[in-house]
């Protein structure tokens, strides 16, 4: 049995799917019912709610399990409580692997997200557990939290247009963190950079073009707009007063719903105060520095293919919206 955290997210549901393909028996640990019926939907053979922050519930859900992907969700801004209960549990469950899913160059030190990850990484390892670690870069379905303003020939997103990032599919995290855990043996002890390819956001938007069909510009949103959207008018309202006029208002049913969806992606409204800040704190380090791919080999070794690119992934995601 593989426990796996986080089991409604975006690298959980695919990877549930993948393990069950596999042949493998999975306990999806989720957070409520709505997402309860998400990972039934995916196949999972037993489900468990609860909070990975409250004491019991991880060492509940970690009974009679031999292996568990570990990833916590991006508002969970203090990792270490859990990480100490995760090491407690796992050495009285003698697991035979513990996979954990960190984050692309965790050692930046600006960064408190980040920082978090490198140690809870160290808390794993110093324990003597059997670890693997996946280090994936910025996952390429982020900027889909702005999907809505694509028809509208708008790309934002709280970071300069100009920064580089390293990206990665989240099918591809799932993909490779499937192979780890069918074959934990092989990975014991080792630690993956998840990365694709990089790109600047003017990249992506010709990408975008391509595949939609129209122009597709790529806008910066200040990152302190994502707990003041005020602060985004003057910088993004001049994008969007130039779709509108230049499509005849055509585009404006399209940002209308990106500007009531926008302000609250992934629920941000509902994250604490703490998790805002730590949020924005990472955009606007992404917004001056970027985020560097880490080692390009790693994902095409695990996989054994080539690794999904971001024209791919486009079109994917292009094909998979109109046929709903």
């Amino acid at each position: 049995m593989i426990l796996v955290t986080s089991a409604a997210g975006g690298v959980g549901r695919p990877l549930v799917r993948q393990l069950i393909a596999n042949g493998r028996t999975v306990r999806a640990f989720v957070k409520n019912e709505a997402q309860a019926r998400r990972s039934r939907t995916d196949g999972a053979t037993e489900i468990v709610i609860g909070d990975l922050r409250r004491p019991g519930d991880l060492e509940n859900a970690l009974r009679g399990t031999r292996q568990i992907y570990h990833a916590a969700p991006t508002q969970l801004v203090d990792e270490m409580p859990v990480a100490e209960r995760l090491v407690v549990a796992a050495q009285a469950e003698r697991l035979d692997q513990v996979v954990f899913h960190s984050v692309i160059h965790p050692d930046i030190a600006e960064l408190p997200h980040h920082r978090q990850k490198l140690r809870v990484e160290a808390i794993l390892q110093d324990a003597g557990l059997p670890v693997t670690v996946l280090r994936p870069s910025h996952y390429m379905q982020n900027v889909l939290d702005f999907w809505d303003f694509f028809g509208a020939g708008l790309l934002p997103y709280p970071t300069s247009p100009e920064s580089r990032m390293g990206v990665v599919d989240v099918e591809d995290i799932a993909a490779a963190a499937a192979k780890v855990l069918v074959n934990p043996g092989a990975h014991l002890g080792k630690t993956y950079d998840l990365s694709t390819v990089e790109l600047t956001r003017h990249d992506m938007a010709r990408i975008w073009s391509r595949v939609l069909g129209h122009p597709m510009v790529a806008v910066r949103i200040p990152p302190q707009a994502l707990e003041n959207p005020l602060a985004a008018v003057g910088p993004f309202g001049s994008a969007v007063a130039k779709s509108v006029l230049s499509t005849r208002l055509r585009s404006l049913p399209d940002v209308v719903r990106g500007l009531r969806a926008a302000p609250n992606a992934r629920g941000f409204r509902s994250w604490s105060s703490e998790a805002q800040d730590t949020y924005v704190q990472m955009m606007t380090y992404y917004d001056v520095h970027g985020l560097p791919a880490g080692n390009l080999d790693d994902l095409p070794n695990l996989l054994g293919r080539s690794p999904i690119d971001y024209e791919q992934f486009a079109r994917r995601t292009a094909a998979h919206t109109r046929s709903r």
